[in-house]
């Protein structure tokens, strides 16, 4: 019997929502084939309670609730200081923000007896996350004017909610880092994330 490689293809719209009565939201929502709908939601507006900290939030029917929370960079959650949470439950991460070499750079990520590398490709142009028989890719998609970019995903292997829940969330984090000019260029960062830590 042939087994084919199961291939799964979806995209996500931008989207920001600014009224009087609430704080502004963005992030990403979209359909994710037999997963359905899926929302990224986070506050681009920097707030002073939040002690420099920042939260992407994702959810939807067929999805755990998967919570990114780190050092606001950029106007998003950033890998320093960074917490991951599926449904409560947190997972560990590991990356190293001055490792010049590719493999180095990624962010690892264990949780729940999975282990997951994530790592920036194409220029940082595509990003990949990877678990033994499954890989996750999210690039840019279509242009729809007048500035929309959709995000494009392709999932190769079995995968499930919990992979799809991880690789869509980190789009909504800025992970610069893992590429080698974003780490350059993050190192400055880094060196005052350390002080900072350490004053607190």
């Amino acid at each position: 019997m042939e087994t084919s490689s199961e291939s799964l293809k979806f995209e996500l719209l931008p989207y920001k929502i600014s009224t009087k009565k609430e704080l502004p939201k963005a992030g990403l929502k979209g359909d994710v084939g037999h997963f359905g709908s899926v929302t990224v939601e986070r506050c681009p507006l920097y707030r002073p309670l939040e002690k420099g900290m920042d939260t992407a939030r994702l959810s939807g029917p067929a999805f755990p609730v998967t919570t990114f929370r780190g050092k606001r960079r950029s106007g998003q959650p950033s890998l320093f200081k960074a917490e991951l949470t599926l449904d409560g439950r947190r997972a560990e991460l590991r990356f190293n923000a001055r490792a010049l070499r590719k493999e180095d750079r990624a962010l690892r990520i264990a949780y729940e007896g999975r282990e997951y590398v994530y790592s920036s490709e194409d220029l940082g142009r595509a990003k990949v996350l990877e678990r033994e028989g499954v890989r996750v890719t999210m690039r840019s998609g279509q242009y729809v004017p007048p500035a929309t970019t959709f995000r494009a995903g392709t999932a190769t292997g079995p995968v499930d909610a919990v992979d799809l829940a991880i690789a869509i969330v980190l789009e909504e984090v800025d992970t610069e880092v893992l590429t080698l000019s974003g780490a350059v260029f993050s190192s400055p960062f880094a060196l005052m994330q350390k002080f900072s830590d350490q004053a607190e």
